[in-house]
């Protein structure tokens, strides 16, 4: 026997439970399977039966709209009904029209036509924001735009790049605006020891006269947060993370940092550690915070002095190689006043210009972040923080994942900052809490 599979909708009185109207909305022929891409619907099958629906829906939400507008709001005469008017409405898998009321003034002629963008400050669904903002925030404009084609199986308007883009700036500025004023998701447990590992990135500048311009991040978390998920592998399961690309100062960093913490527990008894690689504008963002809790520690970050002497040691062997691998041994076990005084003696030692340049290079680095050197070897076997290396790059997951997939991609500071408040609410997993109220926010600036 053949048979065929009839989607009906009801409209069901809620008292009595009864049917009032159905609709058969789809019909699909039941085929007995050859292939795997035989069973159940295709996509585009899926995502029509979903516009199906979701249009029946609207037709019996449009009745239900007020659009009671009396009196005139230019003359305070009487309105009266003229018909409907289609208004658009943009799901996430779908483009729709409503049904509103439209309204004639009865003194002044004026026509009044309500829309769902007039009733509601938008006509786009906040689930169709969030989506953008995913994709917008983690690939291209133009690849985003390309997958959304490709996951409603239609290409529309609502999904052009530049749309997008604008999504993804006016939530990413209600981020911001959230993120400096009140700390949300505060944490109950006071903590006893904060770590912050800050760092630097550069991203390519819109303006053709310049090259790049640098975008602060930040990762906060409690130590006790650090798990062992494999040998020399570690993960932290509790962080806050924040981003800022701005040119004033450090201003929004240092609201930013201080909001952090405070979600990460911090109090006047909280020890914070700051791990940093020696950027003078990382230490400034982070001075803050000596008002705030009991005491902070600054410790220049090892990985970063590794990254320092590793071009030189490849490029060095024998003798030559061992009185540079010297100097770092010193460092490591916490004589730095004998690895500055190698460092000198090196710098007479060796002929080639292109080793002394990176040696003073070194040794300026090193002399203007002396106060933040540490026994490093000792603080390794106490298990004490001294490195960003044991946990993933924050510069490598929140700016360069992003900035730079595509070396064509340039900037502004304002659009890159913007995107930055959506990829750090990602990774540290507070988007699906904060994403509604961040869109809301957006709606209502465009309103």
């Amino acid at each position: 026997m053949d048979y065929k599979l009839r989607i009906i909708i009801e409209k069901v009185d809620c008292k009595t439970n009864a049917a009032v109207e159905k609709k058969a909305i789809a019909e699909y022929k039941i085929n007995s399977p050859k292939k795997i891409i035989d069973l159940g619907m295709r996509h585009k099958e899926q995502i029509s039966l979903l516009k199906n629906i979701q249009q029946y829906m609207l037709n019996e939400q449009s009745i239900l709209i007020s659009t009671d507008i009396n009196p005139c709001p230019s003359c305070g005469g009487k309105l009266k009904r003229i018909g409907y008017k289609g208004s658009n409405f943009h799901a996430v898998f779908s483009d729709h029209k409503l049904k509103i009321q439209r309204y004639i003034c009865s003194t002044c002629n004026k026509r009044h036509i309500p829309s769902v963008k007039s009733m509601f400050g938008t006509s786009i669904h906040p689930d169709l924001y969030k989506l953008q903002c995913e994709l917008g925030s983690t690939f291209s404009f133009f690849k985003s735009e390309s997958q959304l084609t490709e996951l409603c199986q239609e290409k529309r308007s609502i999904n052009n790049h530049e749309r997008i883009k604008q999504t993804v700036n006016s939530v990413g500025k209600e981020l911001c605006e959230a993120n400096i004023t009140v700390p949300s998701q505060v944490s109950s447990k006071p903590a006893k020891e904060l770590i912050v590992q800050i760092d630097g990135g550069h991203i390519k500048d819109k303006n053709p006269s310049k090259r790049s311009f640098e975008a602060l991040t930040a990762k906060i978390y409690n130590p006790e947060a650090v798990i062992n998920i494999g040998k020399d592998r570690t993960k932290i399961i509790d962080k806050t993370c924040i981003a800022s690309a701005k040119n004033d100062k450090n201003k929004t960093m240092k609201l930013l940092v201080t909001m952090a913490t405070k979600k990460q527990g911090l109090t006047s008894d909280t020890k914070v550690t700051v791990i940093a690689d020696g950027a003078k504008n990382c230490w400034d963002a982070t001075e803050i915070l000596s008002k705030e809790c009991g005491e902070v520690e600054y410790i220049l970050d090892w990985f970063h002095i590794t990254k320092k002497f590793q071009p030189l040691l490849n490029h060095l062997t024998g003798e030559e190689k061992a009185k540079v691998e010297s100097i770092k041994w010193n460092l490591w076990h916490g004589k730095h006043d004998k690895a500055l005084e190698k460092l000198s003696e090196a710098l007479k030692y060796f002929s080639d210009k292109n080793v002394t340049s990176k040696l003073k290079h070194i040794q300026t680095y090193l002399i203007s972040n002396i106060d933040k050197l540490v026994h490093y070897e000792q603080r390794q076997k106490k298990s004490l923080v001294f490195t960003s290396s044991v946990a993933e790059s924050t510069v490598e997951h929140i700016i360069n994942d992003r900035y730079k997939k595509n070396h064509k991609m340039q900037w502004t500071r304002e659009s890159a900052h913007n995107i930055l408040q959506i990829r750090t609410s990602v990774a540290s997993k507070e988007w699906n809490n904060v994403w509604e109220n961040a869109v809301t926010g957006a709606i209502k600036q465009v309103a």
